[in-house]
């Protein structure tokens, strides 16, 4: 379960990275998927599992929002995502390393933007 559950937030998070990380406004016809994306999923998961996992993810959300418990994960995803495990948890791996690089650049960017300047020595 802790597997599946990291599997959804390392999906979600390589999905927002990857469009925070546009240069441009995506144009409104349909864009090339990202390489970070290609990487993570090519070959793993189909249009199924992905509506499987959003389905879940709408139920869940609806269920927090009423204050019920949420719903089960699906089984039929779980097994699609226990087959793919391994070689999802390498990939997942990397694209989070990627993210963590990608946030510590944008962090230590700001913070050098932010720095005071530095103080005027007094020469004597």
């Amino acid at each position: 379960m802790l597997l599946q559950r990291t599997m959804l937030v390392l999906m979600l998070g390589a999905t927002l990275s990857a469009t925070a990380q546009a240069a441009e406004p995506a144009p409104p016809a349909r864009a090339a998927m990202p390489p970070e994306l290609r990487l993570l999923l090519g070959g793993l998961v189909s249009e199924q599992d992905v509506s499987l996992l959003f389905a879940h993810l709408r139920a869940t959300m609806a269920a927090t929002a009423e204050g019920r418990q949420p719903p089960p994960f699906p089984e039929a995803l779980g097994k699609r995502l226990d087959a793919a495990g391994s070689e999802l948890q390498i990939r997942g791996l990397i694209a989070g390393m990627a993210l963590t690089h990608f946030v510590e650049r944008a962090i230590r960017d700001a913070v050098r933007e932010l720095a005071p300047p530095p103080a005027p020595r007094d020469s004597y």
